[in-house]
């Protein structure tokens, strides 16, 4: 049996509306997603996880008792000049203000910022082998890729793809617009679809890390946990402000209050007193 022309013409066109509201909510997920790299991988928030990553690669904790002392007998040789730290993988330099005389909290706080600084602006162009010359890790290891993708370069993809998402999106907009529909709706549901997925990885993520031993691999699971976060709670945000405008906005709506209406019947011998002049 097969279905007639009139009743395929209106599926057709069922999925011809329906269809702009699809992708909005596809492309306010992906907008969402796009929203969450940006975030994670700017100058604040990158240099903190990458810092945090390269302080357990030194195990900085064990690592800056053993050589405090001879960062401080360099310092102090050369107080007008830098220091560059030794058996650390990493190019790291700093001003022998800011060794001298310093707390033990406040020096671990500037070389780990320094890591951050290091690894973002450069990448894995920062690492060195113990000649001191560059060598980038494995493609094997996770903190070469981890580097890559919170590094400064990977924070302008992010923006421009942020950009182009947001034009798409808009755009998709319009199309549910012309349809006659709101626009609050997919915007809802792609936002949920969002949160959902970013909690799904936030959970994943914190039941992987309790099963690390590694200190950097910990450290870059909990990169992502944190990504994860920020998704969450950007999606959770424009779901809950979409679905409270749209019952804010129905509940105004007068679209299926029931106008009544009443009539009179005037008498066939009684003239109607605001019937214009014959």
């Amino acid at each position: 049996m097969t279905a007639s022309p009139a009743s395929r013409s209106y599926v057709w066109s069922d999925v011809k509306g329906t269809l702009p509201s699809l992708i909005a909510a596809f492309l306010t997920a992906l907008a969402l997603f796009a929203l969450a790299g940006f975030q994670v991988t700017s100058h604040q928030a990158a240099t903190r996880l990458l810092g945090r990553q390269g302080a357990a690669l030194i195990e900085i904790d064990r690592w800056l008792p053993a050589h405090r002392d001879d960062l401080d007998l360099i310092a102090r040789d050369r107080p007008e000049s830098v220091v560059a730290l030794r058996d650390v993988p990493l190019n790291i330099v700093l001003p022998s203000t800011q060794v001298i005389d310093v707390d033990n909290r406040v020096l671990r706080a500037t070389i780990v910022r320094a890591m951050g600084e290091r690894l973002y602006t450069e990448g894995t162009d920062a690492f060195r082998n113990r000649e001191g010359l560059p060598q980038k890790p494995g493609y094997d290891d996770p903190l070469r890729w981890s580097v890559s993708l919170l590094g400064e370069s990977a924070h302008g993809f992010w923006k421009a793809a942020l950009a182009v998402i947001a034009l798409a999106l808009l755009a998709s907009i319009g199309g549910v617009l012309l349809k006659g529909a709101s626009p609050l709706t997919p915007l809802a549901i792609g936002a949920g679809f969002a949160a959902v997925m970013s909690l799904l990885v936030w959970m994943l993520t914190d039941a992987i890390h309790s099963s690390l031993s590694a200190p950097v691999d910990q450290e870059i699971v909990l990169a992502l946990h944190d990504g994860a976060w920020i998704g969450l709670r950007n999606g959770l945000a424009v779901a809950v402000v979409m679905a409270g405008m749209h019952i804010l906005l129905a509940s105004f709506s007068n679209r299926d209050r029931p106008w009544g209406s009443e009539t009179w019947d005037l008498p066939d011998t009684e003239a109607d007193p605001d019937a214009p002049p014959v």
